[in-house]
């Protein structure tokens, strides 16, 4: 991007030369670091496409364009088509096509979740939440549900009956404000479920790189800091105020893991009990002083800013869990390039979010 057009964005300015600039530059990146590993020659023709649509919804939600109009738009603008070089969603119908079955293909999602634009390694990571509705006063209720257009588990209002409610869970590299799990779960499910299912199944180990997670208060439960530590993983948890002195102690006098002391690792066990104590007197240190973790939190809230107020978070209309898996995927994938683009060019992220939200409205 233009030094020049920065400079706009940065004090507030964003008329239509900076936007085509940013947005085309934004595609050049996109293209240039992670497409090529869609378009070897190896990789199937469905990967193609979802290549390209993510390209193309990141194109035309910038420009604030319905497929039909990005469409036209790109036929008449030869430096656009040059630059995407579509193959597999040359056309609206093309596009038409592939986005109705897309829903299907959470299949390839895990593969592509980890795809970024930077590549170094991170042991630092966040989990967080963000809570999905939408009102369905149109839908007979029962019915819907019967007919399996609704997930009975995502109705959580019992006075009103028409509103379907979701929980979307999202791990993060920091390092990287890349995905590493996103997973969709009821209104209600119990938060030890979620930890359990994001943190210690997705990172835990009994062996190898120790890694830390942080989290909010929402996520405390003695359950979490310990389970976790055993499994060389730092639950950098905010703990309630009432609570931390048994914390504390429940920390101090934690148990290792009885596993370590199979055959199997019994040339290890040393290190590992070395390690593990380690992890323990970081667990206390870090949790006592949470605070100090704020401003790598607030990276991540970025991230959700500009899902709900770019890329239509907040406004999702969706009823059915394969559905909400998809399209909460794309958003939010698309909500970290975003913000992977705006620190690699040093584009203040506090101006530039609200700026293409205003776009968006104005649009």
């Amino acid at each position: 991007m233009k030094q020049q057009n920065i400079e706009k964005v940065n004090n507030g300015v964003f008329d239509d030369a900076v936007l085509r600039d940013f947005v085309f530059s934004f595609a050049k990146v996109m293209k240039e670091k992670i497409f090529q590993r869609f378009y070897r020659e190896e990789r199937g023709s469905e990967e193609k496409r979802f290549a390209e649509y993510l390209l193309v919804e990141l194109v035309r939600t910038l420009l604030c364009m319905p497929p039909v109009t990005f469409y036209y738009y790109l036929r008449h603008d030869k430096e656009l088509r040059e630059l995407l070089k579509l193959e597999e969603l040359k056309t609206i119908g093309n596009y038409e096509d592939f986005d109705r079955k897309r829903k299907y293909l959470k299949m390839h999602l895990d593969r592509i979740m980890k795809r970024n634009l930077k590549t170094e390694a991170g042991n630092l990571f966040v989990l967080d939440l963000t809570i999905g509705e939408a009102d369905v006063n149109k839908l007979r209720k029962g019915k819907a549900v019967k007919e399996g257009l609704i997930d009975l588990e995502f109705l959580h209002s019992m006075t009103k009956g028409t509103v379907v409610g979701f929980q979307v869970a999202y791990l993060i590299n920091l390092s990287k404000l890349s995905f590493e799990k996103l997973k969709i779960y009821s209104k209600h499910a119990e938060k030890k479920r979620i930890w359990r299912e994001m943190v210690n199944d997705e990172l835990g180990t009994k062996q190898g790189e120790i890694k830390s997670v942080i989290a909010d208060a929402g996520f405390f439960a003695y359950v979490n800091y310990l389970d976790t530590a055993r499994l060389r993983v730092i639950p950098v948890i905010k703990s309630r105020s009432d609570c931390k002195e048994k914390l504390m102690k429940k920390l101090e006098n934690c148990p290792s893991n009885l596993i370590w002391f199979g055959k199997k690792y019994r040339t290890q066990l040393e290190e590992l009990l070395d390690e593990f104590r380690e992890i323990l007197q970081k667990t206390m240190k870090w949790v006592e002083n949470y605070d100090d973790f704020k401003d790598l939190r607030g990276q991540i809230e970025h991230i959700f800013k500009a899902a709900k107020m770019i890329f239509g978070m907040d406004n999702m209309h969706v009823y059915y869990r394969k559905h909400c898996f998809w399209k909460a995927f794309i958003i939010l994938y698309m909500s970290s390039l975003l913000l992977q683009f705006l620190n690699l060019n040093g584009i203040n992220k506090n101006r530039a979010i609200p700026l293409l939200a205003q776009n968006r409205r104005f649009s």
